[in-house]
């Protein structure tokens, strides 16, 4: 059976290629020093169990998030400023990997989409939410 936390497990490798900080499910409250850039993966929504035919075969289908943050350049003069290269070349890189398959653990995950586009967090930093399709391969 598949878990959460092996899907987790292949996204945070896949992540790690474009990105050395990846944290799964939420963003960290502390690090020792302040990151400039980190990626988030989650699996946000339920699994979806389902079946197929009369052997009883199943899939999972499931929606997953991967986040990308990039640190705000404080200054009096643009305090909401942010690196607009790097957030964009971190999301090209991402979505550059899709299809992600893993054929160990049976999944693939497809069709990227980018549903948040570099908003402030509040925090210190700009975000880019990327949704990706998640289903197990029969």
């Amino acid at each position: 059976m598949i878990t959460p936390e092996d899907i987790l497990e292949v996204m945070g490798r896949r992540a790690k290629i474009v990105c050395s900080s990846v944290f799964p499910q939420e963003r960290p409250n502390a690090v020792t020093d302040k990151l400039t850039e980190f990626i988030v993966v989650s699996l946000p929504y339920s699994e979806s169990n389902k079946m197929l035919g009369e052997d009883d075969d199943w899939w999972l289908d499931e929606t997953v998030v991967f986040e990308i943050y990039v640190a705000d350049k404080k200054s009096a003069a643009d305090p909401k400023s942010f690196n607009l290269k790097s957030m964009q070349t971190l999301r090209e890189n991402l979505r550059a990997l899709f299809p992600i398959k893993d054929s160990t653990l049976g999944i693939k995950i497809t069709r990227p989409r980018t549903v948040v586009n570099a908003s402030s967090d509040g925090n210190g930093y700009h975000y880019t939410r990327i949704q990706g399709k998640m289903t197990t391969m029969v």
